[in-house]
């Protein structure tokens, strides 16, 4: 769509009124969720990067040191 004729459109659109809008924007949000194609669902697979080349499988210890254990003063921060 040119520059112009997308100006034009907006143009148009601005003399709608509010209801008028949303059912634009409805009207476009279902013909976009309409025309998106439908993908098949991936889940998770166990052991897929298993023999990947990073080593051993993480354990609970290694999520523990991600934890975040905030002080009282961070937690009164904000």
């Amino acid at each position: 769509m040119a520059t112009d004729q997308l100006q034009g459109t907006i143009k148009q659109i601005q003399l709608l009124s509010f209801a008028e809008q949303l059912q634009l924007i409805k009207y476009l949000a279902d013909t976009q969720a309409a025309s998106r194609p439908q993908r098949e669902p991936r889940y998770l697979e166990y052991g897929k990067y298993r023999d990947s080349g990073t080593g051993r499988m993480s354990t609970e210890a290694d999520f523990k040191l991600a934890e975040w254990n905030p002080t009282e003063e961070e937690l009164n921060e904000y």
